[in-house]
């Protein structure tokens, strides 16, 4: 066992508790504490603040709660395989039909987390690209519609692999093909075409207006980390599913395997940080909100329990009217769709409206 120590147990597998598996399991359940404290801080804002209860966030709220299902359904799995061998006597450490149970939930959370990325994408390019028409297009049933469809996209591509022949050989192929199109493939292109679009037509108004080049490299630096972070954690596990749905027996290492699998939950503590923490409204939500946990513990017994959440608000409604202020046409630096039009000639009134 290389100087491991290693646990007998009565279905005859053993762990394998050497300072690599250890060390494996100690960094997987890191990732699931910290996925698990962002997603639910993004999920906490958005009841706590209604000024970010917009039609964009109902989909990063979609996408925290696959992520948040990823960490308390998909990985607590994955930290126990850490502490064995990964091999034939392995398998012994659940039953065939919580491995089973398994495969099915990570394929429905992973393909409702990458199928809420491709919701995001697409509602911030219809914002962006016909942003007069935004509201009547993206309404709120449409975008309950949206996110009720994709969770039923999921459940019914993650149920096949429950089915008795997903097994065979001749299910196996085509199903594995299938899913690393429709789960990243095709995600991808979309993702790709709709943030250059979004680019673009970014670019194009700053030069109307004259914005500096350097809001426009922010700009591009933004697109880059969301293809960029799909790329890099996706890639290289359906890469491995290609292979191993052409060569069965395909042999990846076992720490080269773990690598890609910790790669691909990574993307789920990634998110709310590209989706929320890149934008500078959420950014202010998680201060005042840490600010609102911070002082209410401070409180003592005789104080009102309410004026610490009231200030709060107040100091956050008060932040966010000051940011639309200073808005302009185009998208702000911190990825919100703003718009800044005259009501008419005569009036001199001037309309803001910003969508997160």
């Amino acid at each position: 066992m290389n100087n491991s120590t290693a646990e007998q147990v009565d279905s005859g597998f053993t762990y394998n508790t050497s300072a690599g598996n250890i060390t494996a399991a100690f960094f997987v359940a890191v990732l699931m504490l910290l996925t698990l404290v962002g997603n639910v801080m993004v999920c906490a804002c958005f009841y706590y603040y209604h000024d970010l209860r917009t039609i964009c966030n109902y989909f990063i709220i979609s996408l925290s709660a696959a992520d948040i299902l990823v960490a308390l359904l998909a990985m607590p799995f994955w930290l126990v395989l850490q502490l064995t061998d990964m091999d034939e006597k392995s398998k012994g450490v659940f039953s065939a039909e919580l491995y089973l149970f398994w495969a099915i939930i990570d394929i429905l959370v992973g393909s409702a987390s990458i199928m809420n990325l491709v919701a995001v994408s697409f509602d911030r390019h219809l914002a962006i690209t016909s942003p007069f028409s935004y509201n009547e297009v993206m309404t709120s049933s449409r975008a309950t519609a949206m996110i009720v469809a994709l969770w039923v996209f999921s459940l019914v591509l993650c149920s096949l692999r429950g089915l008795p022949m997903a097994s065979t050989r001749s299910f196996l192929l085509p199903y594995q093909l299938v899913v690393v199109a429709v789960s990243f493939v095709v995600p991808l292109l979309l993702m790709t075409v709709m943030y250059m679009k979004i680019y673009f037509v970014a670019r194009n108004q700053a030069l109307r207006i004259g914005r500096n080049f350097a809001k426009d490299m922010k700009a591009t630096k933004t697109v880059a980390i969301v293809i960029g972070a799909f790329v890099v954690c996706w890639m290289p596990f359906f890469v491995i599913v290609t292979i191993y749905a052409f060569n069965p027996l395909y042999y990846v290492p076992i720490d080269f395997y773990k690598a890609i699998k910790w790669m691909e939950y990574l993307n789920s503590f990634l998110n709310p940080i590209i989706y929320t923490c890149l934008n500078r409204t959420y950014r202010r939500a998680f201060k005042k909100l840490l600010i609102r946990s911070t002082c209410c513990k401070r409180l003592g017994p005789g104080s009102e329990p309410l004026s610490c959440a009231h200030s709060t608000k107040m100091s956050f409604h008060k932040t966010k009217g000051e940011s639309l202020s200073h808005s302009s046409s185009s998208i702000s630096e911190n990825g919100n769709v703003c718009l800044h039009r005259k009501d008419s000639a005569d009036t001199g009134n001037n309309t803001h409206a910003c969508r997160v």
